[in-house]
């Protein structure tokens, strides 16, 4: 037994290997703990990814500066300083957060060049430039005006008016009210006053357009007003030229086609007295139909083109009877 009262090194009292294995586990607890403080290689002080594509919109009272970053890059960063001279010396203009991509300048002169530059900075206050981006905001075109659409089958046509034909257009959609992004659905400007788009009839969008001086930063005008495309306000035409053929069991009736492209097909209503009401007495998807019953007597026949939601006006032909036996 070991007096309590004397000081004793264990590790003398241990077999030379097991001590040196008890050793080297300590070193191992001390350097494992140490880097427990902070992380001990240099990659906190490395510069941290630029900031990529500037690019530029001026529309009216706004100079609109976006750029891109990784989003797997934000956690290594602060935010980004948004940098602005018109001589040869940057000042910055604001700092923005770390998942910002956009700012909007609003202090600037026409026909005047400016030059932007972003700045990344990371948690330890080291920043990366971007490449610098020459803006000449240019004099407004005004907006384009009298927005009209045709629709024919599954694609749309947007027309619109503008006086001046050198000026080229943007053309933007919404599923919401007022509420339109940066990106046009063109990707080159329009050189023409119309624009063909898909065409979803079970879907209400917006339309609006903008002229533009098609300069490299898109120089864009006032929006145009509005256009509302709602199908389920769709109403189609009357179908024409409704004839009625009587054999001595039934009646079919044949119609011409209304011009919209839209229209999802037809109903029928039959008429059996002059002071009797339309009754329904079927639907079909083609311009067609096979009245099956055998009813004596006069009848009047009237066909309906149905849209995605309306009805539209009928086509009429009176009286109808059987053919007699022969």
């Amino acid at each position: 037994m070991i007096p309590r009262s004397k000081h004793i090194n264990l590790m003398l009292l241990l077999p030379y290997p097991l001590s040196a294995f008890c050793c080297l586990l300590l070193l191992c607890h001390l350097v494992a703990g140490c880097g427990k403080k902070g992380d001990p290689t240099l990659k906190a002080f490395e510069k941290p990814q630029a900031p990529s594509s500037l690019n530029a919109i001026h529309r009216e009272s706004e100079i609109i500066i976006s750029w891109d970053f990784p989003k797997s890059g934000e956690q290594g960063i602060k935010g980004f300083h948004v940098m602005k001279s018109s001589d040869n010396d940057f000042r910055e203009i604001a700092f923005t957060e770390k998942d910002k991509r956009l700012y909007t300048d609003g202090d600037f002169h026409l026909n005047t060049v400016y030059h932007y530059k972003i700045l990344s900075e990371n948690l330890r206050g080291i920043t990366h430039d971007s490449v610098i981006l020459s803006v000449e905001p240019l004099p407004p075109p005004p907006p384009p005006r009298d927005l009209s659409f045709e629709v024919h089958h599954e694609t749309i046509t947007i027309r619109w008016k503008h006086a001046n034909e050198k000026i080229s257009f943007t053309v933007y959609r919404s599923d919401r009210r007022g509420q339109y992004g940066l990106t046009p659905l063109n990707a080159e400007p329009v050189h023409d006053t119309s624009f063909q788009d898909t065409f979803d009839v079970n879907r209400t969008v917006y339309y609006t357009v903008r002229s533009t001086t098609g300069s490299a930063i898109r120089d864009e005008g006032p929006s145009s007003a509005e256009l509302e495309i709602n199908p389920f306000e769709f109403v189609p035409s009357a179908p024409e030229d409704l004839t009625a053929v009587a054999t001595q069991d039934r009646t079919y009736l044949i119609w011409k086609e209304p011009p919209e492209t839209w229209v999802t097909g037809y109903r029928v209503y039959r008429q059996l007295d002059t002071e009797g009401d339309y009754l329904l007495v079927g639907s079909t998807d083609t311009p067609t139909f096979t009245d099956r019953e055998h009813i004596a007597g006069k009848r009047n026949y009237r066909v309906t083109a149905r849209g995605p939601s309306k009805e539209g006006p009928p086509a009429e032909i009176r009286g109808v009877r059987f053919a007699p036996p022969r």
